[in-house]
């Protein structure tokens, strides 16, 4: 073989690699179902959530999603915190889902939120996956358009 060969052999395969690898490593490094994901999840709900017509909706999406799995007025609860600016709505709809998945009180799910805790705390003290909020996070951002 001559040099040309073997460079083009050896170069093309490292060239592709080093131009995939920091996609790669940048997904593997936010682990799925992690905090970093759950951040991202609740940014993308506070982007779409910001004028009182869209909370509305985000609200009525809420009912109807979780219709008679959560009680209307627990939601009604964690939008009026919501509304006092207590909590975002990306952290409402964690909220939500921790309700759901945990049966714990939204008032104290709200209140480890405003003493400072991290989801991941929080999903903890609920004896929940954190995995499993994520993946429920997910689920409703894919149904309610919000994703």
């Amino acid at each position: 073989m001559n040099l040309k060969r073997i460079l083009k052999k050896l170069l093309i395969p490292m060239l592709v690699f080093s131009l995939f690898s920091p996609i790669v490593s940048t997904s593997m490094a936010m682990q799925r179902g992690g905090e970093e994901e759950l951040k991202e999840r609740i940014e993308i709900t506070n982007k779409k959530r910001v004028t009182p017509k869209e909370i509305k909706r985000f609200e009525e999406s809420l009912k109807s999603y979780f219709f008679e799995i959560v009680e209307f007025d627990v939601i009604d609860r964690v939008m009026k915190a919501v509304d006092l600016k207590e909590i975002t709505p990306g952290d409402a709809l964690i909220v939500i889902v921790l309700v759901k998945l945990s049966k714990k009180p939204d008032k104290e799910i709200i209140k480890m939120k405003k003493e400072g805790k991290t989801w991941t705390e929080i999903v903890n003290a609920a004896g929940v996956k954190l995995k499993d909020v994520v993946k429920e996070v997910k689920e409703f951002q894919k149904m309610s358009g919000c994703a």
